[in-house]
């Protein structure tokens, strides 16, 4: 399996192109903004042919980079059920001090037709196995992605588990008692790399040794 990653300009989210080894097929993990010229270089370079967008979950930074992916592949979006209603307004879903930056982010923004990802289905796109896990806790319909081809896997942590730090808890629709639940349900996981949403990838087992939040 192949994991390939480009940062989106707004707030450095990492944005995911991930192919099964022997196909040019491939899938997306997130959409930040302005991420398309990112991917349009990576589908080049690898020569790539994305398959499905999935989103880790629906805060702006990872969702507004959607209206030019689509525009460039038509391809089905999929996404935590419970954070759907983000898409609508997204503007509206961060605390207020958020709002200056999102405004000029969300002019042109309509929200596109998304599919839901419920907690432990399974989707197979792409030569990949794709299971939802649900994460709740940094937002209602946080998801961990576990992606597995060929006896391989990885998990796509988005803003639940980063590097030695976990997700906030203080915006709108988090929950720190659902976080903590989560974090629990994170430390049986199997020792396979993480892609978090932003900063550099890790190991579970590595997370489980150092990251304090564990």
């Amino acid at each position: 399996m192949d994991v390939f990653v480009t940062q989106a300009e707004f707030l450095d989210v990492n944005c995911y192109a991930v192919r099964a080894d022997g196909t040019d097929e491939c899938v997306f993990v997130d959409a930040g903004f302005d991420c398309a010229p990112g991917l349009e270089r990576l589908v080049a370079e690898e020569q790539l042919a994305p398959q499905a967008v999935f989103l880790t979950h629906g805060h702006p930074d990872h969702i507004l980079g959607l209206t030019t992916v689509l525009a460039r592949w038509d391809v089905p979006v999929h996404l935590g059920t419970p954070d759907h209603y983000r898409l609508e307004k997204p503007a509206e879903t961060l605390s207020p001090q958020f709002a200056p930056l999102l405004e000029p982010l969300v002019r042109d923004w309509k929200a596109p037709a998304v599919a839901g990802l419920e907690d432990g289905q399974t989707l197979e796109i792409a030569g990949l196995s794709i299971t939802a896990v649900a994460a709740p806790g940094h937002t209602e319909g946080s998801t961990l992605l576990r992606v597995r081809a060929d006896g391989e896997e990885v998990i796509f942590t988005g803003d639940v588990v980063f590097a030695g730090a976990m997700g906030r808890v203080d915006l709108p629709g988090g929950d720190a008692e659902a976080m903590a639940a989560t974090l629990r349900a994170f430390t049986t996981l199997p020792d396979v790399p993480i892609y978090p949403g932003h900063g550099p990838r890790s190991r579970v087992g590595h997370e489980l040794a150092t990251n304090p939040f564990l």
